[in-house]
């Protein structure tokens, strides 16, 4: 979204005008106190940095980056906010404290703009209010970690505030354990080609017994960020570049067109950027493919097959894997 600073305009702060338009595009609850730390990072002006405080002069380019803003309300939408809504829940264990289920594809994990209700967090406070263990001091109907609209995959949620606030730093200090399972198609000559032998199962079980050789996977470590030229896609680079996190994931190819992935850091599309760098297509994600224009994947091939933590009350460590 861009701004052509006029008379009207004139001498206003960054801060406000980024709010009030974020406000006009739909977004709820904003503040300039909430957003001010962030203007550098989600607006430009004449292209470059901005602070909030800089006046606006005639003539100036207000570049806001909806892309950005999309994913920093996902963080700041609260319970409250979130609607109530019947829905199927594939749960693979539930105990007082958290719940592990499987997302199918297509289901979003929380609202955000374009997606209001029908979402995985809708269907979650459902069920806790229908079972009267929903807690209201819970951020997102309980939900500490997201899998993108198209991936399918093991999630835990919690169901009270203290579980969610233990899960929400084991993630932070990548305390759990992610495994996810792509379909791909090669596009391009890469250096990941060694193929290991054994099973999925048998690492599997490794994994659960800690004992698996990382030395034998591909770490693929650089930096994530979203692209210049299309800003719903994030790039992957081995260099540090302008808005870029560091990233880290180790794959291995099982099989010729089968790669197991275990992210170390949690970067938005990180395994989906990071492939496609290295020259491969997962199946089903037009986004990340090199012949097509289309900007939604509603069904990747693309799975979270295998997710360990340890359970925020009792500290034991749990497994769950389905594939």
């Amino acid at each position: 979204m861009e701004i052509n600073i006029d008379s009207q305009n004139k001498g206003e702060r960054v801060d406000k005008l980024v709010m009030e338009s974020l406000e006009g595009l739909g977004f709820r609850q904003v503040s300039r106190n909430m957003i001010k730390d962030d203007i550098s990072s989600g607006a430009t002006v004449n292209m470059g940095k901005t602070k909030p405080s800089y006046r606006l002069k005639v003539g100036d380019i207000l570049s806001i980056d909806e892309e950005f803003w999309k994913d920093f309300f996902l963080d700041k939408d609260l319970s409250e906010g979130i609607v109530a809504q019947k829905g199927d829940l594939d749960i693979l264990y539930e105990d007082e404290y958290l719940v592990v289920l499987f997302k199918p594809k297509g289901l979003v994990v929380h609202p955000g703009v374009g997606n209001k209700d029908g979402t995985l967090a809708n269907h979650l406070k459902y069920y806790f209010q229908s079972k009267e263990e929903f807690d209201i001091n819970m951020d997102r109907a309980g939900i500490v970690h997201r899998l993108d609209r198209g991936v399918s995959g093991i999630m835990v949620v919690a169901k009270t505030k203290e579980a969610q606030d233990i899960l929400k730093e084991q993630f932070a200090h990548r305390e759990v354990d992610k495994l996810y399972l792509a379909t791909v198609k090669k596009f391009k000559e890469t250096s990941l080609e060694s193929i290991e032998d054994m099973s999925l199962e048998e690492i599997v079980e490794c994994m659960k017994c800690g004992d698996v050789k990382y030395s034998a996977w591909f770490d693929a470590q650089g930096y994530i960020g979203r692209g210049r030229t299309n800003r719903k896609r994030m790039e992957f680079k081995l260099y540090e570049f302008a808005g870029s996190k560091k990233a880290q994931s180790y794959i291995l190819p099982i099989s010729k067109d089968k790669i197991l992935i275990k992210i170390v850091t949690g970067r938005m599309h990180q395994i989906r950027a990071t492939l496609f760098y290295y020259g491969y297509h997962i199946l089903g994600d037009v986004l990340y493919n090199p012949g097509s224009r289309e900007v939604s994947s509603p069904e990747i091939m693309l799975q979270s097959i295998y997710l360990a933590f340890t359970h925020p009350i009792t500290k034991e460590r749990l497994h769950f894997s389905k594939f």
